[in-house]
């Protein structure tokens, strides 16, 4: 399952438990008991969520970006691989500021009035996302770089580009797995949370 997938998913879990938990309890003891923000904490979350799918609508437009660049490149295509690299700066930077929009809101819900654990829910789901905006900055630079510096004929100036491009996609992978395992991390306290309210 692709990681914008799994947040989009886990927010919407947590956002459903959270309205159950306020519709059938007044007074939780619960680990996300609500208390005097949470219903504004939960419409944060909810904004943000649709951040998220937004930029997960952006990912599933672009997703072939990286495998099309790659052919490009391997069939010298300097035109269409430096076209396909400027497309995905935009949309790495669109992709970007929503998230940086959906942090933001995250980041106001962790300052309200609110469960310790619904902090921490938000800490890991917080830190799942700027780990993927740190990937998706890597591709972006990716894309930079050889939007402006990739040319086959240039053999030294190649080399660079394509180490760079292959050094940056490995991070970019480790830094995808960092944000998978704290979306785990996350999803894993938020059913913990459900299987202690029942």
């Amino acid at each position: 399952m692709d990681p914008m997938l799994k947040i989009t998913a886990t927010f919407l879990l947590f956002v459903f438990l959270l309205s159950v938990a306020a519709c059938s309890r007044s007074e939780d003891s619960s680990i996300f008991a609500l208390s005097d923000d949470t219903n504004e904490a939960v419409k944060l979350v909810d904004s943000a969520n649709q951040d998220l799918k937004d930029i997960k609508k952006l990912y599933k437009a672009n997703e072939n970006r990286v495998e099309d660049l790659k052919i490009a490149m391997k069939e010298k295509k300097v035109e269409e691989a430096k076209k396909i690299a400027n497309d995905a700066v935009y949309a790495i930077n669109d992709g970007m500021a929503l998230g940086i929009k959906a942090v933001e809101k995250i980041e106001k819900a962790k300052n309200l009035n609110i469960n310790n654990n619904f902090k921490d829910y938000l800490d890991l789901k917080e830190k799942s996302l700027r780990k993927l905006m740190e990937a998706f900055e890597l591709r972006r630079q990716i894309a930079l770089a050889l939007r402006n510096g990739y040319d086959p004929e240039n053999v030294e100036q190649r080399d660079v580009v394509m180490a760079e491009f292959k050094e940056k996609d490995e991070q970019f992978k480790k830094l995808e797995k960092e944000a998978q395992e704290a979306s785990r991390k996350a999803n894993q306290l938020a059913k913990d949370a459900s299987q202690s309210d029942s």
